[in-house]
């Protein structure tokens, strides 16, 4: 029996999810501004109460880990560090873009998940989704605006996150287009999309890695660095 967890704190949605054996146990989403560290924890105790099972039953795991927001990044990650602190775990990382175009429940074909990097820029990528598996068809990419709306197809289903950011425009000119989708407004599961992920990969994937060596994928820089650069 294995249980696989996934975790996704890199926008404003907190989403957990869990697999077991390759079927959905469960998910959460849950949207608080600035407390992904006060409710993580509360999740997974759910989650571990309402199976009856252990921490100790649970030894591979999806993250999200990046683009997105750097402090729930940092959030997401150094839980599931101190989640199998001296255990042998497996994890996967996982693109956040992955877990938003894992979670277009309605999508079947090609699926754009893009999210507002701020200064006119994007963060996207492409995938192929069929039957909820999700096969990269691009690396994630930071382009300026304008590069990005000319990169869509008008087969392709859009997926956008504001990242918690009220006076987004970047995906204005997106409003009346069909099959597009914001993240604010359309139920998400992107926990349960990076634990379905970790399950898919099972026994000998090449992107299992140790927990110790997960990392955030920034793809920019936060505007306390670019400050900081500035002043040298």
């Amino acid at each position: 029996m294995s249980y696989f967890l996934g975790i996704d704190t890199s926008s404003i949605e907190l989403g957990i999810g869990l697999y077991k054996d390759g079927d959905p146990v469960m998910g959460v989403s849950r949207y608080f501004r600035n407390s992904h560290a006060e409710h993580i924890t509360q999740c997974l105790d759910f989650f571990l109460k309402t199976n009856k099972i252990s921490a100790s039953d649970i030894l591979h795991a999806g993250i999200a880990v990046g683009p997105g927001s750097f402090t729930g990044l940092r959030i997401g990650i150094a839980f599931i560090k101190g989640f199998f602190f001296r255990r042998n775990a497996q994890v996967v990382a996982v693109s956040s873009l992955e877990s938003m175009a894992g979670s277009l429940h309605v999508a079947d074909g090609n699926v754009v998940a893009a999210s507002d990097a701020r200064n006119n820029e994007i963060f996207w990528a492409r995938f192929h989704v069929r039957n909820g598996v999700v096969t990269r068809l691009t690396n994630d990419e930071l382009c300026l605006s304008n590069t990005f709306s000319a990169a869509i197809a008008e087969s392709d289903f859009i997926i956008t996150d504001t990242l918690g950011y009220a006076k987004s425009t970047s995906f204005g000119f997106l409003d009346n287009r069909p099959n597009t989708f914001a993240v604010e407004k359309f139920p998400m599961q992107r926990g349960l999309a990076c634990a379905r992920a970790a399950s898919i990969e099972k026994d000998g994937s090449l992107r299992w890695q140790s927990v110790d060596t997960i990392q955030p994928l920034y793809l920019n820089t936060s505007s306390v660095e670019r400050k900081h650069s500035q002043t040298f």
